[in-house]
């Protein structure tokens, strides 16, 4: 019963492809696509989707919020 009660870290629930919202920092309100993943120490790599140019970024999984999820097999 204490897993239905306690919530899961988000960055248990990212997946790679998933699109997110950036809440907080200095790209606060920018869209990106997940591209990697680090559990371990809680920071997803996003490619910025609005940007002119392909710009990764590290964040912490923290200052994101899902936007859309990932479609299953692609």
């Amino acid at each position: 019963m204490e897993k239905t009660l306690k919530p899961r870290p988000l960055v248990e629930q990212l997946n790679i492809g998933d699109i997110v919202e950036i809440v907080r920092g200095p790209f606060t309100g920018l869209r990106g696509k997940i591209v990697g993943i680090d559990k371990s120490r809680n920071e997803v790599k996003v490619e910025l989707v609005e940007a002119v140019f392909v710009l990764p970024i590290t964040i912490s999984a923290d200052d994101l919020k899902v936007v859309k999820k990932a479609e299953k097999g692609s």
